[in-house]
Order: C-alpha cells, then structure tokens, then sequence
C-alpha cells in the first residue's frame, strides 16, 4: 500500500493490514468470523490500533483497487468490525 493518501498512517500499521487482507482473501465465508476475531487479539496484543479517519482512508483505497467480490468482502469484514463495537 503505497497510496499518497496513507502517508498518514505508520508503516507498521500498513504492513499489519496487508498482511491480514492477504490471509483473508484464502477464507471461506464461514472462516472469516473465527480470522477477525484473532485479528483482533492479535492487534491488541501488539497494540495496533487504527484511528476512525485512518480507517476511512484505507477504506477508500482499498475501494479504488478492489473486484466486486473484494468490496462484498470488505463490507462483511466491516460489518463485523461495528457489531462488535
């Protein structure tokens, strides 16, 4: 992720992010609940946080270069990440 539009946000965060983007494209739908969720303790463990604007600009990159398939996969992840507050 070498968009203009992320210089915001560290290096290690994005490298987090990739990683998890790539592991998840493997996923069957009923395997991504299971992933997010040690995403997630992983992330704390690390203490990688992303902050509502650093969310929105990967968000909208991510929508530039994605399939349709991609996009309805990046919802669902979404939709997981608000139910679980």
């Amino acid at each position: 992720m070498r968009d203009k539009s992320l210089s915001h946000i560290s290096r290690s965060k994005l490298e987090f992010l990739q990683i998890m983007l790539f592991e998840s494209r493997k996923l069957k739908q009923d395997e991504m609940l299971p992933f997010f969720m040690s995403v997630i303790k992983i992330s704390r463990e690390k203490n990688i946080t992303f902050t509502e604007a650093e969310m929105d600009s990967i968000l909208e990159v991510l929508k530039e270069h994605s399939s349709p398939d991609e996009l309805n996969r990046m919802n669902q992840i979404m939709q997981m990440r608000k139910s679980m507050g």
